[in-house]
C-alpha cells in the first residue's frame, strides 16, 4: 500500500496546469476499492481531483478541469 505522500507525489505527475499543485490527499473506499483523493489547487482553490488506487499506484482518473 502506498502512503500519502507517495499518492500526492503520482498526483503532481499528472498536473499539467503550472500553476497548480497536489494538496493533502485524504483515503476513500470507491467501488470496494481503498483510493487517495487528491484536491488539484490553484491559489489554494480546489479546482479538481486526481484518484490514485492506494495499493497500485494507479491514476484512476479524477475531475474537475
Amino acid at each position: 500500500m502506498i502512503n500519502e505522500e507517495e499518492a500526492q507525489l503520482i498526483a503532481s505527475k499528472y498536473i499539467e496546469e503550472k500553476e497548480a499543485i497536489a494538496g493533502t490527499p485524504r483515503l476513500k473506499e470507491m467501488d470496494n476499492n481503498l483510493v487517495y483523493i487528491v484536491p488539484i489547487l490553484i491559489n489554494e482553490v480546489i479546482v479538481g481531483e486526481i484518484h490514485i488506487n492506494s495499493e497500485t499506484g494507479e491514476n484512476l482518473g479524477g475531475a474537475g478541469c
